[in-house]
């Protein structure tokens, strides 16, 4: 069973040329004019009362045929006879047994070709062009990749022209025959970067190890040796390894994981992965019916489904809770790098009760500092929700927790593999359950009060201490009460 656990948009560096070119291409003759050249194929040298008593022309009407022939070099005219040129006899070809005339004329043309840079290749027409957002990972590639881009372009086009016009332009290059005849002029027009969605998933059968596979099929049929994945392995490459003995027994703290205890080897200090994903492919997982067993990050395409659809029918009965607070795992360059993030924050948020002044999102992530503040209000500056910083996020840095009110909660631990990558192992559980909601809400409440530091980096200095987000958000989103008589 494959299980998707991330999903990252990595930023393509491409760039636009124009390339004025000449093809040849096939000329269709009108009727008449084709039977005439026919015909003297056929029977050679003729005079010209034969085409004239074939067709039934007077005399004035064949002279204009026969001088449109004679103008496209197709047919000769000396004494009394014409008959093909050289030209014309060497475009017939044999086709089921006869043998039928096919001329080409030069035509000039214009297109914008865009090529991705690390091996110079056309993108084709089905891949997005636009979309590109300020989470997308950057891929680095090699100096020489940005060298020479004109000649690169010159020559790609030159070698690759009949993909160009089948991929790229969506031609049948079967029904209407073209062949590139001479490239004039090639000239760069602008960068941009593409965005490209790749999926982390594990399998069943391979607990231990992460794959990634091209969300989009036509990317994988496009990089079929998939030999852009070396620059993404390069990007997540980390050295940070976190303990999972020390983390885990955090991460239960904060949460009360009703299900995760069950599959901790207390004297190993590891998760049993193994049987954890057994019994998440055969449902045995769960806690209960409101306390669900969870695997992968919860904006992947399987959990944010099933998180909007139950919520959806939680507020249709119209809760008295509102807001979302989502400690989030941002220090990690993974975590939220995919529009995915955004789209899942924005159908929790259009949930909420806009009059209530708790209806806001909040992510909490590490800061420690002003410039850091800078570069992830950058990254997350598209997704609909505000941002607090503290030193330490609630539950350690393998704990990612996601909190409505009263309403639901969603605990995730980041289980380290043994990769080179930044990636993990997210699992936990969401749970409707009450009493869990309320405990895991208890031990935030204290947390904010007792151990939390918030140094407001994200914050204007200008900015009055009681509008901070700190204060005219996250507390009254935390710290809202269910008025169950309402």
């Amino acid at each position: 069973m494959k299980i998707q656990l991330n999903r990252i948009d990595f930023a393509l560096p491409t760039k636009s040329f124009f390339i004025d070119y000449t093809v040849s291409q096939k000329r269709q003759l009108p009727v008449v004019k084709e039977f005439i050249i026919r015909i003297l194929h056929s029977v050679g040298p003729s005079p010209v009362s034969l085409i004239q008593n074939y067709f039934g022309f007077t005399m004035s009407e064949t002279q204009a045929v026969l001088d449109d022939l004679i103008e496209e070099s197709l047919i000769k005219w000396s004494s009394e006879e014409i008959e093909l040129t050289n030209h014309a006899l060497e475009n017939f070809e044999e086709v089921e047994g006869s043998m039928l005339p096919r001329f080409f004329e030069v035509v000039d043309k214009l297109d914008t070709v865009f090529f991705e840079l690390s091996e110079f290749r056309m993108l084709p027409r089905s891949v997005q062009r636009s979309g590109l957002k300020s989470s997308s990972l950057s891929l680095p590639l090699p100096d020489d990749c940005y060298s020479n881009l004109n000649d690169k372009a010159r020559s790609s086009f030159d070698s690759s022209f009949e993909h160009f016009r089948e991929v790229v332009k969506g031609e049948d290059i079967y029904a209407d025959r073209e062949e590139l005849y001479k490239i004039n002029h090639v000239n760069s027009k602008f960068d941009v970067s593409i965005p490209i969605p790749v999926e982390f998933f594990i399998d069943t059968s391979a607990p231990h190890t992460i794959q990634s596979a091209y969300e989009d099929a036509a990317l994988d049929e496009w990089d079929i040796n998939k030999s852009l994945f070396k620059y993404m392995d390069s990007v997540l490459i980390s050295e940070s390894k976190l303990c999972n003995s020390i983390s885990f027994h955090d991460y239960l703290t904060a949460t009360d994981d009703p299900i995760l205890i069950k599959y901790w080897d207390d004297m190993e200090g590891v998760l049993n992965t193994e049987l954890l994903l057994s019994h998440f492919k055969d449902g045995l997982g769960n806690d209960s019916s409101k306390t669900q067993l969870i695997v992968g990050n919860l904006y992947t395409e399987h959990n944010s489904n099933a998180i909007i659809e139950k919520l959806k029918e939680v507020y249709d009965g119209k809760p008295n809770s509102n807001g979302m607070i989502w400690f989030t795992r941002a220090e990690s360059r993974t975590w939220g790098r995919t529009k995915a993030l955004g789209k899942l924050v924005e159908s929790i948020y259009s949930l909420f009760d806009k009059r209530r002044k708790t209806s806001d999102s909040v992510l909490v992530m590490s800061c420690s500092s002003k410039p850091e503040s800078y570069a992830l209000k950058k990254i997350y500056r598209n997704v609909e929700a505000q941002l607090l910083d503290c030193e330490m996020t609630f539950g350690g840095e393998n704990t990612e927790i996601l909190l409505i009110p009263n309403v639901m909660v969603a605990c995730l631990y980041h289980v380290t593999l043994n990769d080179e990558r930044d990636l993990t192992l997210p699992v936990g559980y969401v749970s409707f359950a009450p009493e869990l909601i309320e405990s895991v809400t208890q031990n935030i409440k204290m947390w904010s009060g007792e151990e939390a530091v918030f140094n407001q980096y994200f914050e204007n200095n200008t900015t009055d201490i009681k509008n901070t987000v700190l204060n005219k958000i996250y507390s009254p989103i935390l710290f809202q009460e269910l008025n169950r008589n309402k």
